[in-house]
């Protein structure tokens, strides 16, 4: 072997310096691409996809808004939709400040019963409330990267007076059903059963502990972290989490209850929760005997707030599985070839604007007005035209929306003959037409409670049944008494109201109706004096004294125009009269 020579020794040295730092740096990327911290920050491209999740078809249906009838008749729809399409996965993508708590327990009970095993709620990018209520019902959750769920406490939204919290008693009766239905869930879907409470129950404080040798976590309250440790825990407030209450984007802020009410007690709560439960508990019994093996790591929910989770503390807590930021990246979650958007159609929109509250006072106010000008003066039918197209609104609309049932729109109806019966056949009377009052107002009020007026989760419809329906009541009233002065001078009378209905000429030169003196209203015709009908008595009308045009009541049957009358009393509240004898 010839020894090298220096200037060979020289020239080797840099060459292989070069082969081993090229070697390294290799190396390096190499293991920069396979680190763990890489593969967790892109949660949305899974090394390998669980077999319960695997799909090829997924069906992706948006909830958006807030929650109702509507919401629950929809997606039992587009459910269905997606079954014959032959989609193997579901994908509720939810946008929603909350909504209604009966229509969240017929959701709750869709997704139970009717949809796939593989339904996934994807938060995108909220859903607090009924939303947070849904998603925890789903076998996985996942969410945008901005995404944030939480804040379920029941709260009362009146119309006009606005948010009202509700009383500590009333509060924890609407919350045991509630905390039953999320504790089920949880233990279905395996979620943390003490930490779903937290959405929920405003009342509710936890510490997480965990276990030294096996790393494992639970979420305790102060009674199991005071039997484990054999002391009280420090109430520390939160690292990770709001110090103070979350606002609800629909129900606003949700304080704590008056501390002069009593509240339940955790264990008079957990008691309650654990009798109303199908499946058994599968959290650990812990005791003294266990403290040296868990070590505490703080409080994670205070007394003062609801859990709010926004996406990186719902994934330190075990609630997702990944932050999904769109459609591409949700394919690749379930390793799906294809992913169909089953929207909510324009009907169902149009429904849902048709049972807003206001809308529907309107309605009641329309109805209401457009019946009794047709009866009072009748013309060429537009007003009962417009009265009929008002109540099928008001009834259509909660039918299809699931809203109300076939009683409440049999007790309209049934109202509506009565008060006719008092018009035409009996009048002067007053019985049939109060009691068919009556029987709309009722019938019209069980419209907002969906047709279930003794169950306990109706108290916010009937409220704001019966709100809704008093103001359309007064506006109708109001709007009556405004068309029955003014109508003879309004320039459209003559197109949709006849003129002789309502005691006035027309004047031949305009075509409009001609001057003519408006009724009195309030004056005292001395009894016995004799008119003529000049709009028919239904059994309200006009009847002429003299040059005097006065608004009177029949005591007896309907009385056509034209027909002498005469009086049988008078008094501040009207005139009222009877044929006049041949």
């Amino acid at each position: 072997m010839n020894p090298m020579r220096p200037s060979q020794l020289h020239a080797l040295v840099p060459a292989r310096a070069f082969v081993f730092l090229a070697s390294v740096f290799l190396l390096l990327g190499l293991l920069a691409e396979a680190s763990p911290d890489e593969v967790q920050s892109s949660p949305t491209t899974p090394i390998a996809i669980p077999a319960g999740r695997k799909a090829d078809s997924v069906a992706i249906l948006p909830i958006h808004g807030p929650i109702d009838g509507v919401t629950t008749r929809s997606l039992e729809r587009r459910l269905a939709e997606a079954k014959a399409d032959g989609c193997d996965a579901v994908v509720l993508e939810l946008d929603t400040p909350g909504g209604d708590l009966l229509a969240t327990y017929d959701i709750l009970e869709l997704i139970r019963t009717r949809a796939p095993a593989n339904t996934v709620a994807w938060i995108r990018p909220k859903a607090f409330s009924a939303g947070t209520i849904i998603a925890l019902s789903t076998r996985e959750i996942i969410t945008t990267p901005s995404g944030v769920f939480g804040d379920a406490a029941p709260i009362q939204g009146l119309p006009v007076v606005g948010l009202r919290q509700l009383p500590a008693a009333e509060r924890a009766k609407i919350e045991a059903p509630l905390l039953s239905e999320v504790v089920y869930d949880a233990r279905r879907q395996g979620w943390d059963e003490k930490l779903v409470q937290s959405f929920v129950a405003v009342d509710v404080e936890l510490w997480l502990i965990r276990n030294k040798r096996t790393g494992d976590r639970l979420f305790v309250d102060a009674p199991e972290y005071e039997r484990i440790f054999g002391e009280p825990p420090t109430s520390t407030g939160l690292a990770r989490l709001p110090s103070v209450p979350s606002r609800d984007p629909l129900t606003g802020l949700l304080g704590t209850a008056d501390p002069d009410e009593p509240v339940p007690t955790a264990s008079e709560r957990d008691a309650t929760i654990e009798f109303l439960q199908d499946l058994p508990s599968r959290r650990p019994t812990l005791g003294p005997e266990d403290a040296e093996d868990w070590v505490s790591l703080g409080q994670v929910v205070t007394r003062d707030e609801l859990l709010v989770l926004r996406a990186d503390e719902a994934a330190a807590y075990g609630f997702t599985s990944a932050q999904i930021a769109d459609d591409r990246e949700l394919l690749a979650f379930f390793g799906a070839t294809s992913a169909t958007r089953y929207d909510t159609t324009w009907s169902e929109g149009l429904v849902r604007f048709l049972t807003l509250w206001p809308v529907r006072a309107v309605l009641i106010a329309v109805l209401l007005i457009g019946f009794f000008i047709e009866t009072a003066a009748p013309g060429y039918g537009a007003f009962g035209l417009v009265s009929i197209a008002a109540l099928a609104l008001l009834l259509g609309a909660p039918l299809l929306a699931g809203m109300a049932e076939w009683w409440t729109v049999a007790v309209v109806l049934i109202g509506l003959m009565l008060a006719a019966f008092e018009l035409f056949l009996l009048p002067g009377f007053g019985v049939a037409g109060v009691a068919g009052g009556i029987c709309i107002f009722v019938g019209l009020v069980g419209t907002f409670v969906g047709g279930r007026p003794f169950d306990d989760g109706v108290r916010d419809g009937l409220v704001h049944g019966l709100l809704a329906t008093t103001i359309g009541f007064i506006g109708g009233g109001v709007g009556i008494w405004l068309l029955l002065r003014n109508i003879p001078r309004l320039s459209f009378a003559s197109r949709i109201v006849l003129a002789d209905a309502v005691g006035v000429g027309i004047d031949d030169s305009t075509g409009r109706p001609a001057p003519a003196p408006m009724p009195t209203i309030g004056t005292i015709i001395p009894k016995g004096s004799e008119g003529v009908v000049v709009s028919p008595l239904r059994t309200s009308g006009r009847v002429r004294f003299g040059d005097r045009l006065i608004d009177a009541q029949s005591v007896g049957a309907y009385i056509d125009r034209g027909t002498r009358v005469r009086v049988v009393s008078s008094d501040d509240f009207g005139v009222k009269v009877e044929r006049s004898e041949p």
